[in-house]
């Protein structure tokens, strides 16, 4: 695969371009599917009542404001963390629905993170408070917290069905923690603060690839590191720089169906693709407000159907690729 930025387009008023990277004539990989800043971008429309309600308490348009940690439940709904308004959206296409939780705009002070297990449960990390919030019900159920008294400042957070645990970044310990699904009792940790392999320094976010192993963001060390389901030190990759394979600001990380590792660079104002053992194979996007552009992302979640989710942060937006995984070598 080559290293390419550049994307084709064929713009039609009112309509979304075609966009897809690399260009042509090398094998598409990856496509521009949409970009989401509100209920309305996904064909979620409220019904007459509620516009009128919402008309009568002066409730504006539920739009994305700064976006970071991403999910998708099993159910085919986007979650969406918005740090400023303190809440994480909800849009459900299937019911034709949105709706954000906590109700109360006082509960979470910095929320970053989210992730959801098979049973339904959403847990976000809140880097103020130093706490994981446990939601339920619909996600408009607040049930309790993790980590009071363990964490300084929890970041990222995923969930490894292979082990059946949560994993908790703690930015500020440079330490990855990890909970027992069953009843969030803490298991252990691994990393501590350092430049060497298997240390950190400042990690931020998280993902588990599909056979469990664990990628991470070392941001302050300019690198990605990936370890095994149980937290054992298995390769890293990058260093600082300006270059392909380099990283400025590296955050989210997520892997698609056949083990590639994406790494969002929020300086470089793109997501560089890696292969299964760290070696670059392309990067799209580059700084802007259009289509494929991207203006500070933050954070990547990547679906079970390879659909690709990156918060576009300054933009106030989450934009969804794909990854066409026919076109894509091993």
């Amino acid at each position: 695969m080559g290293v390419s930025g550049c994307a084709s387009h064929a713009n039609a008023p009112g309509m979304h371009p075609d966009i897809f990277w690399p260009n042509p004539p090398e094998v598409k990989r990856i496509a521009f599917v949409k970009v989401v800043s509100k209920p309305e971008d996904l064909n979620i429309r409220p019904g007459i009542l509620k516009r009128l309600v919402n008309y009568i308490v002066g409730r504006g348009a539920a739009s994305i404001v700064s976006p970071y940690g991403i999910a998708t439940d099993s159910k085919g709904r986007l979650y969406v963390v918005d740090t400023i308004q303190k809440r994480v959206h909800v849009f459900d296409t299937a019911g034709n629905q949105y709706f954000f939780f906590p109700s109360d705009k006082t509960m979470l002070a910095s929320p970053v993170g989210i992730a959801i297990d098979k049973e339904g449960f959403v847990y976000v990390t809140d880097s103020k408070r130093g706490l994981v919030y446990i939601f339920k019900d619909n996600d408009k159920k607040f049930l309790s917290t993790i980590g009071s008294g363990i964490f300084k400042r929890p970041t990222g957070i995923a969930v490894n069905p292979k082990t059946s645990e949560l994993l908790v970044v703690d930015t500020l310990k440079s330490r990855v923690f990890r909970f027992d699904l069953s009843n969030r009792m803490p298991k252990g940790s691994f990393g501590t603060d350092g430049a060497t392999e298997g240390r950190f320094h400042y990690p931020t976010n998280i993902f588990v690839t599909l056979t469990g192993d664990i990628v991470v963001s070392d941001a302050l060390n300019f690198r990605v590191q990936v370890f095994s389901p149980k937290g054992r030190f298995l390769f890293t990759f990058g260093r600082m720089g300006d270059a392909p394979g380099t990283f400025s600001r590296p955050k989210g990380v997520a892997a698609d169906s056949d083990g590639h590792i994406y790494v969002v660079d929020a300086l470089f104002d793109n997501i560089q693709i890696f292969d299964k053992r760290g070696s670059l194979l392309m990067a799209f996007g580059e700084h802007g407000t259009g289509y494929g552009e991207f203006w500070l992302p933050t954070g990547i979640y990547i679906d079970s159907n390879d659909m690709i989710y990156v918060s576009d942060s300054s933009n106030r937006r989450v934009q969804i690729f794909k990854y066409l995984k026919e076109g894509m070598t091993q």
